[in-house]
């Protein structure tokens, strides 16, 4: 067989010919009896009801794949061979083939249809997809086994582990991902895996229909229904791990408290930057017919993310104020379940603390940064609470905010459960937090908070992050990007200058029932003056678009492949690991010493608990990726503490900082205590809800024959922590 030949995913043409002999026969898919049994689509091949064949039996889902070409990946190359066992799917989607033991592929063409069992309409297929499914478990040949097969694949995965991977980035269980989601009686767990279905099912049609007749399907598949999207900072909420899978505590020991840190929700974009940069761009390219047919819809697809950004959250229940920097729909929902899996994690502490709360009511501290988005994360949690848990509704507090100092005659006071030092310490300021005296407590963060702001300004961190889209690889990646969009003509006046684009003008949208339309002007300070400038900008859209497909509607993943993408995130991850992250060694802790005031408080809290003081049933602190991230470098945890000599420049082969990991959309810290009769305590950390150790030099603090439990009087000596009296 040629080379050619084998790297063509289009169906084989020797298949279609045995099986369009078998359709004329058996009317294989063709008929609106729903016992139509899956047909053999070669006649050399042993029916799947031989008496003593093996058979492997399945169906082809996104909704049910009628008449798509099945078969047995015998030679794991990704497609339908000729010599390979082959079927027709039914009008279920059902399919049935002689043999065993091999991954399944379903090439499903122009001729195939699609069943929707909800609507229980069929509808022709209007663009190829292929799917496939590993030979662990072929029996639902889905988006999602295709994610598996290819997380196997490109990270030499084990079967379990890529489940594992898959599960976490959908949202759901592991044990429901590979199931037929059309039968899935879990309302909320159906309609996670549906979406996610549909959204991968349109990434594969694209990539299919953007790559060539001789292109490798396993290459092509692998952009569109790999995990990885390099959303980093942006990427949506998902809990790290199962709550099933838990460790449990000692014998002995049950739960008296719990805190958390955690960032705000999905949002939009926080300004109009990076939009109309790019549409001011892409407008001059149109003005000059320089746009190609993908081209064309960039600026439409612009305008979309715009307007849902200027009106985001009007007529929200829950958005203090519509605009840019709001929470989206996604946003609401990740700190909306975030509560509700704090309950289901600790259920008979909650259920305890809400029984007594009319006899020894503990209260449950609620503190943001002030900051609208932080504010509304707040306030969807907790509202979130008090829907699943009623009785805990009384016991919610939001302390007094850090007064006014005297002698700051300008000082303005914050709302109640407002705690800019605690939540906000990267930018202090004079006017709304100035502390001048050494022994007041919030002294030194008030310092190092200006410390930092100081360092923003440093040559060497500047050098740094503006040099990262100026390198010969920024500017082949930007090429690779823009000469997808425009002309080679126009592309070339960006690299050489000729062409320059800044966010200036004037935006304005108007609601639909018309009742708001506010008018935004753009500030000019971002530019773009080099192509390594334009894929950044693009890549700041395409990580934006998922937290906003309910406002928005745009997939942003035809714009930015998967190679670029990646060397993108790799950017945004450098620039974020040297002012947010561990940073350069020679400048010592400057980006996360600030983040003490934080570590403390977590500690504090557990004093008291330590001390009999039971008054606080849980803290819980809504806050900003720049608050997260150095509390993580702060309290040393693995593989985010690490900085790098300035000699050197971030990437990923020689640091683990990765933004998906320290600070996705939501991220969040969580300590869970728990006590004995006598009153000994052990200390539980997820990230990300994960279960997370403390800095490795903390391990000899951990309980005996426990993997995650610390004793915490062995974990704050160890942190130097030391207890206020």
């Amino acid at each position: 067989m040629s080379q050619k030949r084998r790297q063509s995913f289009q169906t084989p043409a020797l298949a279609l010919t045995c099986i369009g002999a078998v359709l004329l026969l058996a009317g294989c898919g063709g008929s609106n009896d729903s016992s139509d049994p899956a047909q053999p689509a070669t006649p050399n091949t042993p029916a799947p009801n031989n008496p003593g064949a093996a058979t492997t039996t399945g169906v082809v889902i996104g909704s049910y794949f009628t008449n798509a070409v099945v078969c047995l990946d015998t030679n794991a190359n990704g497609r339908c061979d000729p010599n390979e066992p082959v079927a027709r799917s039914n009008n279920q989607g059902k399919f049935s083939l002689t043999g065993t033991g091999a991954a399944v592929i379903a090439e499903i063409g122009l001729d195939a249809a699609e069943f929707d069992p909800d609507t229980r309409v069929s509808k022709p297929v209007a663009s190829k997809v292929v799917l496939r499914a590993p030979k662990e478990a072929p029996s639902v040949v889905s988006f999602h086994s295709t994610s598996v097969v290819q997380e196997m694949e490109a990270g030499n995965l084990p079967f379990d582990d890529a489940v594992q991977k898959v599960a976490i980035s959908v949202g759901v269980e592991k044990s429901k991902l590979l199931g037929d989601f059309h039968e899935e009686t879990n309302v909320a767990v159906k309609a996670v895996l549906k979406d996610a279905s549909e959204e991968g099912l349109q990434r594969i049609r694209t990539a299919i229909a953007a790559s060539g007749e001789n292109a490798d399907i396993r290459t092509v598949l692998a952009g569109a229904a790999l995990t990885d999207r390099f959303y980093q900072t942006k990427a949506p909420y998902r809990a790290q791990q199962d709550v099933s899978t838990y460790e449990a505590a000692p014998g002995g020991y049950s739960p008296v408290y719990t805190q958390m840190v955690a960032r705000h929700g999905s949002r939009g974009l926080s300004s109009l930057k990076y939009d109309l940069a790019v549409y001011n761009m892409w407008k001059k390219a149109q003005d000059e017919g320089a746009l190609t047919a993908l081209g064309a819809k960039l600026g439409p697809d612009v305008l979309k993310i715009m307007k849902a950004n200027v009106l985001l959250g009007y007529g929200v229940s829950g958005i203090s104020t519509p605009g840019y920097g709001n929470e989206t729909q996604v946003g609401i929902t990740e700190h909306t379940q975030l509560a509700t899996r704090m309950l289901q994690r600790l259920p008979a502490y909650w259920k305890q603390v809400g029984d007594t709360a009319n006899v020894t009511p503990r209260q449950i501290v609620t503190v943001t940064s002030g900051v609208d988005r932080a504010v509304d994360s707040g306030n969807f949690f907790i509202q979130s609470l008090k829907r699943s848990q009623p009785s805990l509704t009384s016991l919610v507090t939001y302390p007094t905010a850090p007064a006014p100092y005297p002698d700051n005659g300008t000082a303005v006071s914050q709302p109640a459960g407002t705690n800019r030092f605690l939540l906000y310490f990267h930018k202090l300021d004079k006017k709304v937090d100035l502390v001048t005296k050494p022994a007041d407590p919030l002294y030194s963060t008030y310092i190092d908070s200006l410390a930092y702001q100081d360092f923003k300004k440093d040559t060497d961190l500047i050098a740094k992050q503006s040099g990262l889209t100026l390198t010969p690889e920024a500017s082949s990646a930007g090429r690779v990007l823009l000469e997808r969009l425009f002309t080679p003509a126009f592309v070339d006046k960006i690299a050489n200058g000729t062409y320059s684009f800044a966010n200036t003008g004037t935006v304005t949208f108007t609601s639909d029932d018309g009742k708001f339309s506010p008018v935004l002007n753009g500030d000019g300070g971002t530019t773009i003056k080099s192509l390594g400038d334009v894929g950044s900008l693009l890549y700041e859209l395409y990580v934006i678009s998922p937290a906003m497909k309910s406002e928005a509607g745009v997939d942003f993943t035809a714009y930015m492949p998967v190679a670029q993408a990646k060397y993108f995130a790799s950017a945004n991850d450098a620039s974020d690991f040297y002012d947010k992250g561990p940073g350069m060694a020679e400048k010592g802790d400057v980006t996360h010493r600030m983040a003490q005031i934080l570590v403390d408080d977590l500690f504090n809290e557990v004093d008291a608990i330590a001390a009999g003081d039971r008054s606080h049933a849980a803290k819980l602190r809504f806050a900003h990726a720049e608050i997260v991230m150095p509390l993580a470098v702060h309290m040393g945890l693995k593989g985010v503490s690490q900085p790098l000599p300035k000699s050197e420049t971030f990437n990923y082969t020689n640091s683990t900082w990765r933004g998906e990991y320290v600070s996705p959309m939501a991220a969040n810290m969580q300590w869970d205590v728990y006590a004995d009769a006598g009153g000994k305590l052990l200390v539980k950390m997820l990230y990300n809800e994960k279960e997370t150790d403390f800095k490795g030099e903390c391990d000899s603090a951990k309980a005996k024959g426990t993997a995650h439990f610390y004793e915490y009087s062995a974990l704050k000596a160890c942190y130097g922590h030391v207890a206020k009296m």
